[in-house]
């Protein structure tokens, strides 16, 4: 199957803002947009993968398997990435949920789920307004760490439904002459989804809803909240409209050869992003120590887990004090925005893991067709759904 350079290109740009949120101080641009993009680029890919069931054709229930299985392990694996490390809130959790409850409505028509995404993107903010308000009462921890936590449930349910609406409407080839051009979708994708992003960005100017759930909030600010991660109306609009806008563009961009052409590593990064994603958070986990096996080597004991709302270590422990720098988890110490440390460790650390990670999936694309952990996952996948009862049996490849 022929890769659509641009959603390369925007995986690529997704992983690269969330080593940013990592590893880096904390900024609007990267704290909670990076997320955002790579689950609707999520809801992209299941769009890929199910496009022919939702054309009428293809075989319904091993499609749904398959996006089942892709699903279980997505949740799994944040699930275990989550257990090794204590210092990064890790979004394939989330995303591989999604993927479990909204397999049934892949095949509904574009329509339907124009409404679906309609009553998310109204009813999350309620469940998280109520969570604020009233301080609601949880059976099990674990649930409202799913729908009201870091990586709201219903927030990220219409963030991979704006992806699977974006690969019918955008990237799916057009089915009749009256439909708009590939050049025009794209265009029009980028314009709504900045004006979306300066709609809600110019409300929050306005109104000062720009808060976080530890605030102080009247039931209406609750709603509305705009802060990223909080999963409240202007939170959800405005990180949306981002993700339109990156992917828009991207997809605009990438229709110039010569874009293609050099945009080769970032491409290259963005066509293995779950194997870019989860070496990323291993690697800054071990070098900023809050990975589980180090915590007794270096300090005696497991690091404290980051408070909620806090995104990366960086908050609290510069690489100047962390493993193989002195002074590991010490939790006094300043953090790397702090203006009295002149040049900051994190952009030495943030510029070699990316220049390596380029490196890496650049030399193995040119090689393989998939990304290690992609390679594995498609096994797993086409090994339990089996060839299609008509398909020829196809000797074993390199994949």
């Amino acid at each position: 199957m022929t890769r659509i350079h641009g959603l390369d290109l925007a995986r690529a740009l997704a992983i690269i803002g969330m080593m940013a949120a990592h590893i880096g101080p904390k900024n609007p641009v990267t704290d909670g947009y990076p997320s955002v993009l790579f689950a609707v680029l999520a809801g992209v890919s299941m769009g890929i993968i199910s496009r022919g069931v939702a054309d009428g054709a293809g075989d319904l229930l091993r499609t749904r398997f398959r996006l089942i299985l892709r699903g279980v392990i997505l949740a799994g694996l944040g699930v275990v990435l989550a257990a090794l490390q204590s210092g990064i809130l890790v979004v394939l959790t989330a995303i591989g949920v999604s993927y479990l409850l909204l397999t049934p409505v892949v095949t509904w028509s574009t329509r339907r789920l124009g409404v679906l995404l309609g009553v998310l993107v109204v009813a999350g903010p309620l469940l998280v307004a109520a969570e604020n308000v009233f301080t609601l009462t949880w059976s099990d921890e674990l649930l409202p760490d799913l729908l009201v936590g870091a990586y709201p449930l219903l927030a990220w349910l219409a963030y991979t439904l704006v992806g699977l609406l974006i690969h019918r409407v955008v990237v799916r080839p057009a089915t009749s002459p009256a439909e708009p051009s590939g050049v025009v979708r794209p265009v029009w994708l980028a314009a709504l989804g900045l004006a979306l992003l300066g709609a809600t960005q110019l409300i929050i100017e306005l109104t000062g809803f720009r808060v976080g759930p530890n605030d102080i909030l009247n039931e209406f600010g609750a709603y509305l909240q705009g802060e990223p991660h909080t999963g409240g109306l202007l939170d959800v609009t405005g990180s949306a409209g981002a993700a339109m806008a990156v992917i828009g563009l991207c997809l605009l961009v990438c229709r110039a050869g010569a874009v293609v052409w050099a945009s080769y590593p970032l491409r290259a990064m963005g066509s293995m992003s779950l194997t870019m994603y989860i070496t990323h958070v291993i690697i800054t986990t071990l070098v900023d120590g809050t990975f589980v096996s180090l915590h007794n080597i270096y300090s005696g004991q497991p690091q404290p887990y980051l408070p909620k709302g806090d995104f990366g270590w960086s908050m609290y422990t510069p690489l100047s004090d962390s493993p193989g720098f002195p002074g590991l988890g010490n939790p006094d110490a300043p953090v790397f925005d702090d203006p009295g440390m002149g040049d900051p460790d994190w952009l030495w650390v943030f510029a070699a893991q990316l220049i390596g990670l380029l490196i890496f999936a650049s030399l193995w694309r040119w090689r393989f067709r998939r990304g290690p952990l992609e390679w594995g996952v498609h096994r797993v996948i086409e090994g339990a759904v089996g060839p299609a009862p008509d398909a020829p049996i196809q000797p074993a490849g390199r994949g």
